[in-house]
């Protein structure tokens, strides 16, 4: 076994999370015109966009942290709501 075999679906779950986000934010685009934008730019540029989006997300989680259950239950409804 490989670590492409490892890494690969890893990716591709964490560029999916991203997509989703990204695409809940920008409702008029949807999620499968995004995906094939974000899939015509270079591998580099895709893993710049993915990297930033999950590193906003960990900073927001950390942020909602800072008021406990409350701030958490608060963060993974806006989660579902935004991706939903």
């Amino acid at each position: 076994m490989s670590a492409s075999d490892i890494l690969l679906p890893a990716w591709q779950s964490s560029r999916t999370v991203a997509l989703a986000l990204i695409a809940g934010f920008a409702r008029k685009t949807g999620f499968r015109t995004l995906e094939e934008r974000v899939e015509a730019l270079p591998v580099r540029s895709q893993a710049v966009i993915v990297g930033l989006t999950l590193a906003l997300l960990l900073g927001v989680s950390l942020f909602a942290a800072q008021f406990g259950l409350l701030g958490f239950a608060l963060y993974l409804a806006a989660v579902v709501v935004i991706v939903g």
